[in-house]
This record gives C-alpha cells, sequence and structure tokens, in this order.
C-alpha cells in the first residue's frame, strides 16, 4: 500500500507543471537562434527545476516547458521581451539568453 502511494505520488507530481507564467511575462517570446538578428542582447540566466526523485525521471518535454517558462519569467525582470535556449537540459538545468528585440 505504501509503494502503491508513493509511486502514484511520483507520477502525479512528474505529470504537474509547478512553474507559471508570470502576467509580465506573456509577452517574452521563446525564440531560436536565427530569429534574433535584430535584437540586442542584455543578459543570461540559467533556470533548473526538479529532473526527476529516485529512480523516476521527468519527461524531457515537461521540464523544458517548464524551464522555458522560469528562463521567460525572468526575462520580464530583466527587461528583455525574447529568450533563446544556448545550453542543453543538464541534470534539470538550462542556460538562455535574454534580448531586446522590439
Amino acid at each position: 500500500m505504501k509503494n502503491s502511494l508513493l509511486l502514484a505520488s511520483v507520477c502525479l507530481m512528474a505529470s504537474c507543471s509547478w512553474v507559471e507564467l508570470e502576467e509580465d511575462a506573456r509577452q517574452v517570446t521563446l525564440a531560436a537562434p536565427q530569429d534574433i538578428t535584430q535584437c540586442k542582447q542584455i543578459s543570461h540566466v540559467t533556470a533548473s527545476v526538479m529532473d526527476g526523485m529516485g529512480p523516476f525521471t521527468r519527461s524531457e518535454g515537461k521540464m523544458s516547458e517548464e524551464l522555458a517558462t522560469m528562463a521567460r519569467n525572468e526575462a520580464a525582470q530583466l527587461g528583455g521581451d525574447t529568450v533563446v535556449p544556448s545550453s542543453s537540459i543538464v541534470d534539470g538545468r538550462q542556460h538562455f539568453t535574454v534580448y531586446r528585440c522590439q
């Protein structure tokens, strides 16, 4: 019974998103490097999330979504309007470059 509850809790946590997009960050876009040719670089941010719990790992897609949301939230606070991933996800951590394009 205990193991079943633990497994259910971990599965539920792995499927939920714990990161919410802040109101100011709704205007910040996630872009690719080729999309920012007319933009000014203003900062770098690093976002991190849990990549798993014990033997359970989280999906790359869910982590990518949460990391991008965190980067967009940070970019809005820094006055940026665009973020571009500048690394791949390693151990639940990813680097982004913040730009002002408009």
